[in-house]
This record gives C-alpha cells, structure tokens and sequence, in this order.
C-alpha cells in the first residue's frame, strides 16, 4: 500500500470515527434528556399519589359525616315516634 492509499484509508477512518462520535454524543443528549423526563414524571406522579391521598382523606371525612348525619336521621324519627 503506497503512502497516499494509507493516508486516504486513515482519512476515511477518522471521518468513520468521528461520524460515530457524533452519534454517540447525540445519543448520550437524547438519554440525558430521557432521563430528565423520567425524573419529571416522578414528581408529576407523586404529586398525584399526594393528592389522592388527600381525596382518600376528605372522603373519609365526609363519609364519617354522612354517618353522623344518619344516625342523627334516626334518632329524629325515633324521637318522633
């Protein structure tokens, strides 16, 4: 192999590895940004978890309420009878 066919093969062989290079740091942008929309969504979702949470918590209330206000029913018409 003459000195010009090596350097053209070495040419070739850079531009392959920089065109790969390239990828690779287009790569490593996408997976950082994947990644931050992972962590994003964990805080949307236990924003959500905290939130159905509280309606679990204010149902409860309000059925212990609803209770209260049929007991209270009852004891009417019984007084009434």
């Amino acid at each position: 192999m003459s000195d010009k066919e090596q350097s053209t093969t070495m040419d070739r062989i850079l531009q392959e590895i920089t065109a790969v290079s390239r990828q690779i740091e287009g790569m490593d942008a996408s997976i950082s940004s994947l990644f931050l929309e992972t962590k994003s969504m964990r805080s949307d979702i236990a924003g959500f978890q905290s939130r159905v949470s509280g309606l679990e918590h204010r149902m409860g209330t309000l059925e212990a309420h609803m209770t209260t206000v049929q007991d209270r029913d009852q004891d009417l018409l019984y007084l009434r009878s």
